[in-house]
This record gives C-alpha cells, sequence and structure tokens, in this order.
C-alpha cells in the first residue's frame, strides 16, 4: 500500500471535481431515497412484520444490495473509461519498503480504533451499550423468531452493497478536494471521510440522538484517514467501510 494512486485507482485522477461531486451526490440521494420510501411505508403502515414478512425482508435486503453493488461497479466503470487515455503521465515510484511498511501499519492501527471506538464511544457518550450487529439479531428474533438467521444473511448482503457505495463517495469527495484545492494539508486530511462522516451524522442525529452522530462523524473521518494512507484505492476502502459501518 502507498500513497501513490494504484492502477485500479487511476479512474479518478482526470476527472473534475464538479463530476466527482456529482457522482457522489447522485450515489448518497440514492441511499437516502431509499430511507425515504422505508420509512413512509413503515409510518403509513404500522409494524414491520406487518409490512414486510421474513421472505420478503430478505429478498428486498438482496435486491437492494445487488442493486448498490450494481450502481457502484457501473459508476467506477464510467470513471475508468473517461480516464482511459494513452497520453496520460507515468505514476511516479512507489515510496521505499519502509515508509510503506510505517503507512500500513499506521493504517491497520487506525483501522482497527475506528470499529472499537464505533462499539465502545456510545457507552462512554450516554451509557447505554448497543453493538449493532447484535441489536439487529435480536430486533429480528422478536420480529421473526427462530428465523432471523436467515433476516442476517439478506442484511449482510444488502450491508456490503451499501457500504460498497458509501466507500465510492468517500473517494470521490477526497479526489475532488485534493484536484479543487491541490496541496500537502489536502492530499493528508481526510476530507472524504469528514463529509461522509457528516452525511451520516446527520440521519443518525434524528433517528439515534447524539451519540449515534458523533460516532458515525468520528468512525467515519478514521475511516477517511485509512483511504489516504492506502493509497486511496478503493481495493482497500471498500472492505474497511464495510467492516467500520457495520458499527455506524
Amino acid at each position: 500500500m502507498s500513497s501513490v494512486d494504484t492502477p485500479e485507482n487511476r479512474a479518478f485522477a482526470p476527472a473534475d471535481p464538479g463530476f466527482l461531486v456529482s457522482i457522489a451526490t447522485f450515489a448518497f440521494v440514492a441511499l437516502g431515497l431509499e430511507a425515504v420510501v422505508d420509512g413512509t411505508v413503515l409510518t403509513l403502515t404500522g409494524e414491520i412484520p406487518d409490512v414486510y414478512p421474513l421472505g420478503w425482508q430478505v429478498f428486498a435486503w438482496l435486491c437492494l444490495g445487488a442493486v448498490w453493488l450494481g450502481i457502484q461497479r457501473g459508476l467506477v466503470a464510467w470513471l475508468r473509461h473517461r480516464a482511459a487515455d494513452p497520453a496520460a503521465p507515468q505514476q511516479p515510484p512507489a515510496p521505499s519498503p519502509a515508509l510503506d511498511h510505517r503507512r500500513t501499519t499506521t493504517a491497520l492501527v487506525l483501522f482497527v480504533l475506528a470499529v472499537l471506538l464505533g462499539v465502545i464511544l456510545p457507552v462512554f457518550l450516554v451509557g447505554q451499550w448497543r453493538l449493532q450487529p447484535v441489536q439487529l439479531y435480536l430486533d429480528l428474533y422478536a420480529d421473526y423468531g427462530g428465523g432471523a438467521w436467515l433476516g442476517m444473511v439478506g442484511f449482510a448482503a444488502y450491508h456490503v452493497g451499501r457500504s460498497l457505495l458509501l466507500a465510492l463517495v468517500l473517494t470521490c469527495v477526497q479526489r475532488a478536494v485534493e484536484l479543487r484545492r491541490p496541496g500537502r494539508w489536502t492530499q493528508a486530511a481526510p476530507m472524504g471521510g469528514l463529509v461522509l462522516g457528516v452525511l451520516l451524522a446527520l440521519p443518525g442525529l434524528v433517528l439515534g440522538g447524539w451519540a449515534s452522530a458523533a460516532t458515525a462523524l468520528v468512525c467515519c473521518t478514521l475511516l477517511g484517514m485509512v483511504h489516504n494512507l492506502t493509497g486511496r484505492s478503493l481495493r482497500w476502502t471498500g472492505p474497511a467501510a464495510v467492516v467500520v459501518l457495520l458499527f455506524v
């Protein structure tokens, strides 16, 4: 891993900041529309089991996960298509192995810290222990009984697609800021993670209170730092986002 863009991430190099921001906005608004529709249906009809029997809930999650993953891969493919320029400048040489090792170690420490803070930060802020995956299983068990494990499988597929799309939002915002304001501070500052944290903190403030909003902001900012340290590559940021956002 290095601070230099890896080959599979060169698609973001020639894109203009406005286009990257548009891509990020489209991706996040798509997720927002899903939340609005889902919340409206539940508000008008009542209990979750009445609206979403277990089979329908799992099917909906699987389809949404596939849709979000398809949108993410389609947007990345579009960026790569725009970047197909044989006259593009060569990448600078990679840093020394020692420097690469230090960056990798730092990124790993920050990743673990983001996961741990996602678990324990709400406890320190409001004194309430709420481990998201466990709480989700308990909620599903209360609604569907022994079939809760099947609901968890469906949610896992949905969560992966959603997280990869949010990782694309982080990547596009980070790249747009670096292109708009080139300089050392923009390359070092986790602007993509900070913006993603704000975007997730706003609904978190409404649904889970200020502790949820603070957790989203802190964990996503750390995720943005991991993104910068791992070459600004979706190959690393995507899986990291899947794990970190599970607790946000």
